[in-house]
């Protein structure tokens, strides 16, 4: 279902934005509103963004903000110039006038698909987004960026339940035969340091009985 916590609002012209909210509600679905761009920032992820583009400049103020203050989030920019045209995976371009029926099987297509990705296991404080290769702490706005094989190699572990260093070396790495155990050990070390208070005392990526694992607790 459609809630005001994965839709966002920020328009200049309040009339089309009101209008536009009211339609919403007709459907049951509620809206956050933002005053600017300026309140963005990268907590702001698994979002649907609803902006008014009414340039060029707003719209590579657009771009700059998503790439660098937001995570896997749909923008949806409305613009009465049909000359504008950026039409990608993340920032769609709808000229106005529109027709509100289609606007809205459109998010709720994107609203269905994504409730997987609002699905994010957590170690400790951080969310992991295996889309984007993120570890977010909302709480104490923290963000790590992680390599694609940190990445496999946390996704390994959750969706197996843990795993041992052949497995995880076979696995992550791709390889058929047991590698030297320093290249397991180092991306570890590189983990904890982001998601552990004290990497020798280690409570969220653990090892136990010959086998890695996360604990979320």
């Amino acid at each position: 279902m459609l809630t005001k916590k994965n839709i966002l609002a920020i328009f200049k012209k309040n009339y089309f934005l009101e209008h536009l909210l009211s339609l919403f509600e007709d459907e049951g679905i509620k809206i956050e509103k933002i005053k600017s761009l300026k309140n963005l920032n990268y907590q702001i992820h698994n979002k649907i963004l609803l902006v008014d583009i009414d340039s060029v400049k707003t719209l590579k103020e657009v771009e700059m903000k998503l790439n660098k203050n937001t995570r896997n989030c749909i923008i949806f920019g409305f613009c009465s110039n049909e000359n504008l045209k950026k039409d990608n995976d993340t920032i769609r371009i709808i000229n106005t006038p529109i027709l509100f029926n289609d606007l809205l099987n459109q998010i709720k297509k994107i609203s269905f698909k994504d409730q997987k990705l609002n699905i994010e296991p957590k170690i400790g404080k951080f969310f992991i987004n295996f889309q984007t290769y993120e570890l977010i702490n909302n709480s104490e706005k923290k963000f790590y960026k992680l390599t694609e094989l940190e990445t496999k190699f946390l996704k390994f572990l959750y969706e197996n339940k843990g795993g041992s260093k052949i497995e995880l070396l076979t696995n992550v790495w791709g390889h058929n035969k047991i590698l030297d155990t320093h290249t397991l050990e180092s991306l570890i070390y590189r983990i904890r340091k982001k998601i552990e208070k004290n990497t020798n005392e280690p409570k969220f990526l653990i090892f136990k009985n010959g086998r890695y694992y996360l604990d979320a607790d």
